[in-house]
């Protein structure tokens, strides 16, 4: 029986934290929406492609967050092989 694969730690690591920054993307955009902000939700919730706006403001925050977190994360990577290897 094969060993159960796993992805290389790299490939987890940007995986996990581009899902966490997506997710605070979402959330954010869900509160501007919800709240209103500067007419926002009203905007979105009264515009005839509906469906479409909230496709477009959810992976235009998604993206920016999501690269925003990778983007952190990577520049808060320890550089000692020891530490990193902790990880």
């Amino acid at each position: 029986m094969a060993a159960k694969q796993r992805l290389p730690k790299l490939i987890r690591f940007v995986m996990i934290n581009s899902s966490i920054g997506i997710a605070i993307g979402w959330f954010i955009a869900g509160l501007l929406v919800w709240f209103n902000i500067h007419g926002l939700g009203e905007l979105v919730m009264h515009s005839r492609h509906r469906l479409v706006a909230i496709i477009v403001l959810g992976s235009s925050f998604g993206v920016t967050f999501g690269f925003g977190y990778l983007t952190t994360a990577v520049l808060l990577l320890p550089t000692d092989k020891d530490e990193f290897d902790k990880y």
